[in-house]
């Protein structure tokens, strides 16, 4: 026994010719929506990773000052000043404008600029323009106002809070939707 069949030897099958194979479909070139579809991928990968690349450029001074804020000890000496420092720089940083600031104009544009949800009860929530920021600026110009360990890490987390959780968009927004206020920007001119 030989182990391969034999042809066919039937009068019947002597006649049948082999099936052609057709010959494999290309993957390659793909076909136009294959590359429009790549495209539009391409495209949205490239937007978002741009997004999250600005989000990132536009949010890295809040690490920074979250990494100065932690670094205040709050038994030391100098926290109210440390702290009003960073603050300031951070606000500085959203709108020049605010440099001017200090006493309650300060304390009420921290407030201003911390985010208010849909709840009507915490919009007329402060977090700073309260008695005892008042008494942490006090302490700032007046050595003989003395603030409590507690106060001071009051004072901290309100901060830690503030700087992750503000929002500086306001005045840049309204300063591209007009030339004009663009303008004043720029000059330093107060928006009406």
């Amino acid at each position: 026994m030989s182990g391969l069949p034999t042809p066919p030897s039937t009068y019947i099958l002597r006649e049948l010719h082999d099936v052609a194979v057709p010959p494999s479909v290309s993957w390659y070139p793909q076909t136009i929506g294959w590359k429009i579809l790549a495209a539009v991928a391409l495209i949205a990968l490239v937007y978002v990773a741009y997004r999250l690349a600005q989000q990132w450029w536009c949010n890295r001074y809040r690490q920074e000052a979250l990494l100065a804020i932690s670094q205040i000890k709050p038994s030391d000496k100098g926290m109210p000043k440390a702290l009003f420092s960073v603050l300031k720089i951070v606000l500085i940083h959203v709108d020049s404008r605010n440099a001017k600031l200090f006493d309650t104009a300060f304390l009420r544009k921290l407030d201003a600029l911390y985010p208010q949800t849909g709840d009507s009860q915490a919009n007329s929530q402060v977090v700073f323009n309260d008695e005892l920021s008042k008494r942490w600026l006090q302490s700032i110009v007046d050595p003989s106002v003395m603030l409590t360990n507690e106060e001071r890490l009051t004072l901290i987390a309100r901060a830690k809070n503030w700087v992750s959780e503000h929002r500086c968009d306001a005045q840049k927004s309204a300063a591209n939707k007009s030339p004009l206020l663009k303008r004043k920007a720029n000059q330093g001119g107060q928006h009406e």
